[in-house]
């Protein structure tokens, strides 16, 4: 299940650009598939309103799954009657067409095994509070659970064979190729494998430090306790732009963190991070307790570290990480700039954490509605060629049941896509007719796309891409996008405002998800130096990175700190970096594209059509990039420089 490499939820700023007009398509272009089922209704967005008031075109259709739930319920009990068919094939994996016949059942198993922990998982992403859809998601969790306990005897035997021996095996099986990656994996980290006892007891404390195993994409216990404290957190109301009382809550939290009134978005960022603050001491112990639990994983398995424990998982050197932290930093300097120029653009003497994500230009207010959002896109990534856009237009189409694109109340937050092998992927939104939103939902198809070319071009056992790469795909996307609308902007000021949402999109994805970086490894540095993680340690940690980062211009405020307390990818083991690193290759990918053309997007798209057929590094060079260097991320620098350069120059006049 392609899933937690998805999650948008509290990445990206969300602004709500609502000053510009955005160039509106007449038609599809060339090229690309117009075949719409018709065109979506008009629909006004609400985030604390029912499921039932938005109209049914706009949400997913689960059905290539499952068509309900009872048939999710068969397909989970013939799961778990199916898992001790694997229990014929322990000590037997030295023969080939054991280890075939063994390798074959695994992996249906453990398609079933996704299939129905997404379904699942999905049911519960649109109504969180619903105990029946909470106890589904349990319930699959079990049941994957004890499919990877089952299966835990495949690693060891696998551990044991020698190169000469499965080179015979795949001479003698020739069926046997399509799982030469999953075993050449295996066998890379072969000098990590413990006991069998060990290994028994690693499985049953839900040990995600093999590749293979996907309980690092589902939510842990102690996610799913971080999940459930922020549903059950009673969020208070503040006060909106026309005076009128509104319930706040992570939903709508962007869209009034990014009012046009001072007073309504100092208001927002104060009522979440006070109300967060009345639960620190629950919230630190939570993200301890997990950061605890990657520490003794690694340490079961002799790294010195979690951080190089859970970037061998994806093959990924920790020069990769350090190479990031050590460039941004260098570059800190060009992100103070941008926070002075704010605080001078907006007059104010002051900029605090709530003044970071409005629009400096003034211009005509309109919405991004869906559809115009649509057409953009399509136009935006029609260099990538005619086959992408057909799949594109596709996933488009409300009627395709895609998407669930708009917010309600009982939804989750933020964004993300989903997918297991076979059917089209999912796509989720809180799509709120802004300029932002417009750019997420380029990149969640990103996402989506680089999933449905992988699993059209690889075996099951090979198309699930490692998480390094999954922020690549979702953030070319995006730079094209940009670049399309800088394009199209004929007004100074209208090409003012794109350019300082380029400037946003790095800011947020490059240095801010830098400083998560920085952030996560510093407080798995305590836990490794044995230092309490308290909510004051927490609060202190990340208010310092917060102000280095913003640099002497930026104002702190005292709650700053406790934005830790609500950022869902601390849990994802290491995850936030490769945000920052997604975005300075996606750029450089997009800028290949359109210097190069055909030869470049083809590049492109063998990459996200790679899966997991080769290193992950390896396969990322084909498509032009060496993050081994610093030079992609020095050309995503240039461009922040350059676009401030320009905004700087726009504004003076």
């Amino acid at each position: 299940m392609n899933m937690r490499v998805a999650i948008r939820s509290g990445l990206k700023n969300l602004f709500i650009w609502t000053l510009v007009t955005v160039p509106m398509l007449t038609a599809i272009p060339d090229g690309m598939a117009a075949d719409f089922t018709a065109d979506p209704p008009a629909f006004t967005p609400d985030s604390n309103a029912p499921r039932s008031t938005i109209p049914e075109v706009f949400k997913w259709n689960l059905a290539p799954l499952f068509p309900s739930d009872e048939a999710w319920d068969e397909a989970r009990q013939k799961l778990l009657k199916d898992i001790p068919g694997l229990e014929a094939y322990d000590g037997k994996l030295a023969e080939p067409a054991a280890l075939r016949a063994c390798l074959e059942l695994y992996f249906r198993l453990h398609s079933d095994g996704n299939f129905v922990t997404l379904y699942a998982n999905l049911r519960q992403s649109t109504a969180q509070s619903d105990e029946t859809a909470n106890a589904m998601v349990q319930r699959s969790l079990a049941a994957m659970d004890e499919l990877m306990q089952a299966a835990a005897f495949i690693r060891r035997e696998v551990l044991t064979l020698s190169a000469e021996s499965l080179e015979k095996a795949y001479a003698a099986e020739p069926g046997l190729a399509e799982y030469r990656s999953y075993l050449d994996n295996l066998r890379r980290r072969a000098n990590r494998l413990l006991s069998p006892e060990a290994e028994r007891v690693l499985s049953l404390l839900g040990d995600n430090l093999w590749a293979e195993i996907d309980l690092n994409e589902i939510p842990s216990p102690l996610e799913s306790t971080f999940g459930a404290l922020l549903t059950d957190i009673p969020w208070p109301e503040i006060t909106d732009e026309q005076g009128e009382k509104v319930r706040l809550n992570l939903a709508n939290y962007g869209r009034y963190r990014a009012s046009a009134d001072r007073e309504v978005r100092r208001g927002a960022v104060a009522a979440l991070f006070g109300t967060l603050r009345q639960y620190q001491h629950a919230l630190a112990a939570t993200l301890a307790g997990q950061f605890q639990f990657d520490v003794d994983l690694a340490r079961a398995r002799r790294y010195d570290t979690a951080l190089e424990a859970y970037l061998d998982k994806d093959d990924i050197d920790v020069a990769v990480y350090d190479n990031l932290v050590s460039t941004i930093n260098a570059n800190l300097p060009l992100l103070h700039r941008y926070v002075e120029l704010r605080k001078k653009a907006l007059g104010l003497e002051d900029i605090h954490l709530y003044d970071l994500y409005i629009p400096i230009v003034e211009g005509v207010a309109v919405d991004v509605p869906f559809a115009e959002a649509r057409a953009n896109i399509l136009a935006a990534l029609e260099p990538l060629g005619a086959d992408y856009g057909v799949t594109l237009a596709e996933g488009l189409d409300p009627a395709s049941g895609w998407m669930d694109l708009y917010p309600h109340r009982d939804k989750g937050s933020g964004a993300f896509s989903a997918s297991v092998y076979g059917p089209h992927p999912f796509v989720f939104m809180n799509y709120q007719d802004s300029l932002d939103d417009m750019s997420t939902l380029a990149h969640e198809f990103g996402h989506a796309l680089h999933s449905d070319l992988a699993m059209k071009a690889q075996p099951y056992a090979g198309f699930r891409y490692v998480p390094f790469l999954a922020e690549v795909a979702s953030t070319c996307n995006e730079s094209l996008l940009s670049e399309y609308l800088v394009s199209k902007a004929t007004d100074p000021a209208e090409k003012a405002y794109l350019l300082v949402e380029r400037l946003e999109t790095i800011r947020g994805t490059i240095f801010r998800q830098t400083m998560f970086a920085e952030f996560e490894r510093r407080v798995h540095g305590y836990v490794e130096d044995g230092t309490p993680v308290t909510a004051a340690l927490l609060d202190e940690t990340y208010s310092d990175l917060v102000q280095r980062y913003y640099g002497p211009g930026y104002t702190l405020d005292e709650n700053d700190g406790m934005e830790w307390a609500y950022i869902p990818h601390f849990y994802y083991k290491y995850y936030v970096y490769s945000y920052a690193t997604g975005l300075s290759s996606g750029s450089a990918i997009a800028d290949r594209v359109k210097a190069l053309g055909q030869p470049a997007a083809e590049a492109c798209l063998a990459m996200r059509a790679g899966g997991a057929s080769a290193p992950p590094l390896e396969l990322l060079a084909g498509a032009g990039v060496d993050l081994t260097k610093p030079d992609a991320l020095d050309a995503a620098m240039k461009t922040f420089e350059e676009t401030l350069d320009e905004v700087e120059k726009l504004l003076g006049k």
